[in-house]
């Protein structure tokens, strides 16, 4: 029972968030949703920790921003790393495109990558062939891990 509360609140917050999302769509700019949990990683965790992430790709500037936020991180506080991975379909690891700086709860921020990483990068996002993931102590490899996906 707790399970199901906590994924409707989840639910209800992802909700809630896409009505206020951070960044403003722009005709230049692409939207994307991740929602994250330890069943999506590759190899799947035991973890009860959930997220969600939304981005935006500016195709004028080449910036991607983003703001993820998680709760309940079984291998404790502060995440250890995050990271956006890609290309790759989902259940499939892939390298490492844009590492994610801070730690803590919430991530927010904007990266322009370099003319590889670009590349990359842009085509795996349209083609929903990227991933988010945060990592901890009790799961160096990953704990919760969510598809990046356009938002229609």
């Amino acid at each position: 029972m707790k399970r199901s509360v906590k994924t409707c609140l989840f639910g209800l917050g992802a909700t809630l968030a896409l009505t206020f999302a951070p960044v403003p769509a722009r005709a230049a700019s692409k939207n994307f949703i991740a929602l994250l949990n330890g069943g999506q990683e590759t190899p799947p965790t035991t973890s009860d920790a959930l997220g969600v992430g939304f981005f935006t790709f500016d195709t004028k500037t080449n910036q991607l921003c983003y703001r993820i936020s998680f709760t309940s991180l079984q291998g404790g506080r502060p995440d250890t790393a995050a990271h956006i991975h890609g290309p790759a379909a989902p259940g499939v690891s892939a390298a490492i495109l844009v590492t994610i700086p801070e730690t803590g709860q919430a991530k927010n921020n904007c990266v322009t990558p370099d003319a590889t990483t670009l590349k990359t990068l842009k085509k795996a996002l349209l083609k929903g062939m990227t991933y988010a993931n945060i990592h901890s102590a009790n799961f160096p490899g990953g704990e919760i891990r969510g598809q990046i996906l356009p938002m229609k």
